[in-house]
């Protein structure tokens, strides 16, 4: 284990090198690890289960980069400033009033669909474009870091993407020694909203059922914890743990699930279809999953509460779940709050 100061260091200097890295602190740990990989030897590739960190995109029909554990570095998190950012003031949503008009017309036109089609439900998403200087990552990384103990956060550097930030509060996946634990989480309300209403409630459902059924196929004893309310940044989600015993590699049951409904919708390609013809972004990776993976374990999280920054930009992605039971300006202030994740450690 190296000092806090000379592992963003190394960040800084491998960032200059061009010598592409991930850096990532596991929910409820103040371990943080690098892994690097050797400079020109991370290309673009479809799933595969060679091993190493790895990281998907939204389309199962794009590739995403693996990292393998070539070389590691470790530190404590210095969260000696956790206090003071987690009570830092939010960022005006007024920065994107420009897009609040076009995203209200759209979420409307999808609970219409919604209310006379077989769709349940559409997750949408908006990015966010803020000026940001690349050469800041490490104090981005750091703000993030000290602000999210209990999430996943990463930083993911390759010369061709830029970096990748975010703090998600979501596992996709979990395999070890053949038991499977994945989650339901969907539903989102401020911290200062006492009882969670009938979207909300729909929303966890439509998910979790939909999780349950495609897994299935691949899982033994497949049961579902008690559902709960679990707390990500400002806001809370619901969410359910599903735990089961397993005989499939993590591959087979990754090209079952993702995308889930908790990204994209019920019935799943209905909800992708709409996605494309919706959406004027490319999600990329937003809302897939990264993390580690071999040939028979795993432990991959969605990219969620995440942001692409590149030269003088920030694309910071943001998308909620749309029901038949959504009010458009409802939707629109849950986006705003679950951006505060990224703009907090952004925007000074």
């Amino acid at each position: 284990m190296i000092s806090n100061s000379l592992f963003f260091s190394k960040l800084n200097a491998f960032h200059k090198n061009e010598t592409p890295f991930v850096a990532y602190k596991l929910p409820d740990s103040n371990i943080l690890t690098l892994n690097i990989a050797k400079k020109d030897t991370v290309s673009p590739i479809f799933l595969k289960d060679d091993p190493g960190f790895i990281i998907m995109p939204f389309s199962p029909k794009k590739k995403g980069y693996l990292i393998p554990q070539d070389k590691t570095y470790s530190t404590k998190v210095d969260s000696d400033n956790s206090a003071f950012w987690s009570k830092k003031n939010k960022i005006k949503s007024n920065l994107f009033f420009k897009q609040k008009k076009t995203y209200l017309k759209t979420i409307t036109d999808i609970i219409s669909k919604i209310s006379t089609t077989e769709l349940n439900k559409l997750v949408y998403s908006e990015c966010f474009k803020i000026d940001a200087n690349e050469n800041n990552f490490s104090n981005y990384f750091q703000r993030l870091l000290n602000s999210n103990p209990m999430a996943f956060c990463y930083l993911f550097y390759h010369p061709n993407e830029g970096f990748w930030i975010g703090a998600s509060p979501e596992t996709l996946l979990t395999i070890k020694d053949k038991k499977i634990t994945t989650m339901a989480l969907a539903g989102t309300k401020t911290r200062a909203v006492s009882k969670w209403g009938k979207k909300e409630i729909l929303e966890q459902k439509i998910v979790q059922d939909e999780i349950q059924k495609d897994l299935i196929p691949y899982c033994k004893s497949l049961q579902a914890q008690k559902t709960h309310t679990s707390k990500a940044g400002n806001i809370d989600h619901l969410k359910t743990i599903l735990t089961g015993i397993t005989n499939s590699k993590p591959i087979e049951i990754l090209s079952a699930i993702h995308p889930t409904p908790a990204v994209a919708g019920v019935p799943k390609n209905t909800a992708i279809s709409i996605i494309e013809e919706k959406e004027s972004h490319d999600r990329s990776f937003y809302s897939g999953y990264l993390g580690f993976i071999n040939r028979n374990n795993c432990r991959l999280f969605v990219n969620l509460r995440c942001a692409q920054i590149k030269k003088n930009q920030a694309n910071v992605f943001v998308g909620g779940g749309i029901t038949k039971d959504s009010l458009p300006e409802k939707e629109w202030e849950e986006i705003m709050e679950k951006s505060q994740t990224i703009l907090r450690a952004i925007c000074i």
